[in-house]
């Protein structure tokens, strides 16, 4: 059986290869289905402009989908709360009309300010509440990580974007989420496009997979 998983965000979602590496997990996994990935990304782009965006709207009715992921701009939830309610409401009331699953991807603090890591958490949480969504909590499984481990390099060198750990990272929690099962011992590497993508060892990889399922256990995802 496959599944087809629709990913609507921006560069926390494509960096990495992301979508990819969670297609790896599932097909490494021991799951009674495969998964197909795609994705609706732009560069910074918001729920908002999703929602305005014909291109978006087009992606959504294409095909049918059994998850539609939904990933706000990173700062959306904390300059703009009402936007994000809005836009995440009215796209999720369509997600529910294709006979979908709203899946909301939690994503993470800047490196420079942890502290917003808990308002992102909330703000994210009362909507999957509000509109009876998955969540996919990777801000909360980033926060667990750097607790844990604090060596691991989660943050792109900008302080703001994903290092491909924190791509894998991210990738381990929809695995979670998904499959309701750890991925734990599953590869620390995929061959994707000709690289191995993240490369690391599998003691970090080992780390990285319990972050994101002790997280979903507490989540109760």
């Amino acid at each position: 059986m496959k599944k087809h998983i629709l990913f609507i965000g921006n560069s926390h979602t494509y960096l990495h290869f992301m979508p990819q590496m969670l297609e790896q997990l599932v097909s490494a996994g021991d799951c009674n289905f495969e998964l197909e990935a795609d994705q609706c990304v732009g560069e910074g782009v918001s729920l908002e402009w999703h929602w305005n965006s014909e291109p978006t709207r087009s992606k959504m009715r294409s095909r049918s989908w059994d998850y539609i992921v939904l990933q706000e701009r990173s700062g959306g939830p904390l300059e703009n709360i009402e936007s994000f309610r809005e836009h995440a409401r009215l796209l999720a009331s369509e997600i529910k009309k294709l006979g979908a699953a709203t899946i909301l991807y939690m994503t993470w603090a800047n490196q420079n300010r942890p502290g917003d890591a808990g308002v992102l958490a909330d703000a994210y949480r009362q909507m999957a509440i509000e509109l009876n969504a998955g969540l996919a909590p990777v801000g909360m499984a980033w926060t667990s990580a750097r607790k844990s481990s604090p060596g691991l390099e989660l943050h792109h060198k900008d302080g703001r974007h994903a290092s491909p750990a924190g791509a894998y990272l991210t990738a381990c929690v929809f695995y979670a989420v998904l499959t309701r099962t750890s991925p734990a011992g599953l590869p620390a590497s995929f061959l994707i496009e000709g690289k191995l993508r993240p490369q690391q060892d599998e003691v970090q990889a080992l780390k990285l997979q319990q972050a994101a399922w002790e997280t979903c256990m507490i989540a109760d995802c």
